[in-house]
C-alpha cells in the first residue's frame, strides 16, 4: 500500500510521458508517479494524505482536454473486498472400532 503525498499535476492539466504526475509514499520511500502517454488530468479520485493498496485507481486521464467536463461528476466504483474464507471445518475424529471380544477359547 501507499499514500498519495503531492499531487503534481491539477484536472485540465495536460500531461507529457515523463512527467510527475503525484508522489507516493510507502512505509520505505517516496516514489515519483511517473505518466508513461501523454493524456490530461481529468479527475483525481484520491486526496493527498489518503492511503491506498496497490492497483486502486486513482485518477482519471482523457485523451482530450474537451472530455474533462464529462467527469467531474466521477466517482470510483468502491471495490468490495473479497470476504474471507471461512475455515475448513475440523475432521471429525473417526470413531472408535467397536472393540470385539475375542473368540472364546475352546476348551
Amino acid at each position: 500500500a501507499g499514500t498519495i503525498a503531492v499531487w503534481r499535476k491539477a484536472p485540465g492539466d495536460t500531461i507529457d510521458a515523463g512527467d510527475i504526475i503525484c508522489e507516493i509514499e510507502t512505509d520505505k520511500a517516496t516514489v515519483d508517479f511517473e505518466a508513461q502517454d501523454e493524456a490530461v488530468l481529468a479527475k483525481i479520485l484520491v486526496p493527498e494524505g489518503t492511503e491506498i493498496p496497490i492497483g486502486s485507481p486513482i485518477a482519471v486521464f482523457v485523451d482530450d482536454a474537451a472530455d474533462v467536463a464529462a467527469f467531474a461528476d466521477f466517482e470510483a466504483p468502491t471495490v468490495v473486498a473479497a470476504p474471507a474464507a471461512a475455515p475448513a471445518p475440523a475432521p471429525a475424529a473417526p470413531a472408535p472400532a467397536p472393540a470385539t471380544p475375542p473368540p472364546a477359547a475352546a476348551a
